[in-house]
């Protein structure tokens, strides 16, 4: 039973990391389109080309409160619904409920969609500051590639236990054999025992009853007074 057990945690291990080399994998296709279109100003600050829908102005500043205003009045009803786009990715908004005293309140949540959703300050846009509210998808893209590391962080860890998870499977089954072992020795002497006592109750044989060194297929007479008399012993 420990055995199975500690087998279907290797399995499960070995699923998680599968899952994660292969969304690591998927991460690496969007950070290197990210990566083809990152570009620098003369001072070396990291260029912002977002574009929102319907909306013409291109200025960080502009984009930032425009974006201000769709968190505070648009509500989704829990879909995510387009709202832009940068570097050829979706940007996105859901609006979430609050559920507070039944007043119909919600939040909205931004992300940035590539072969995952990917999400700055857990998708919320700054309200109090509109440039960094512009730039908030920017920095969803920069860190995919720490998310990737984070991931193979992740998968070596887990790689250690298996051979850990291994070595404790087959030291479980050379205890469970060696258990085995134990009582097929253990019914064969009961079976040496039993049959040991079987042969003692057959007929013609000595058994105890009470009086050592008596037989009971045989008893002594007591000889008679001519038989003393005569000499002769019966």
């Amino acid at each position: 039973m420990k055995k199975t057990i500690v087998s279907t945690n290797r399995l499960m291990i070995l699923a998680v990391m599968m899952v994660m080399t292969i969304s690591a994998n998927a991460m690496s296709y969007n950070a290197a389109k990210h990566k083809a279109q990152r570009k620098l100003d003369g001072e070396g600050n990291l260029l912002n080309p977002i574009r929102l829908d319907g909306f013409k102005p291109t200025d960080e500043e502009s984009i930032g409160k425009q974006l201000q205003k769709i968190a505070k009045e648009k509500d989704t009803k829990g879909e995510y619904r387009r709202v832009g786009e940068i570097h050829g990715f979706t940007i996105l908004m859901c609006s979430e409920p609050l559920d507070k005293d039944g007043l119909g309140m919600f939040q909205n949540k931004f992300c940035v969609e590539g072969n995952f959703k990917y999400k700055y300050n857990n998708g919320f846009i700054a309200l109090s500051d509109p440039i960094a509210a512009a730039r908030n998808f920017i920095n969803s893209l920069e860190r995919i590639p720490q998310t990737i590391e984070q991931y193979k962080e992740k998968n070596a860890v887990l790689a250690k236990d298996i051979p850990l998870l291994k070595e404790i499977a087959n030291k479980q089954w050379k205890k469970e054999d060696e258990l085995k072992g134990l009582k097929s020795e253990l019914a064969a002497l009961d079976r040496k025992i039993q049959l040991e006592l079987a042969e003692d109750k057959e007929p013609g044989q000595k058994v105890s009853s009470g009086n050592a060194g008596l037989e009971n297929t045989r008893v002594k007479e007591t000889p008679s007074k001519e038989a003393k008399s005569s000499g002769y012993h019966i």
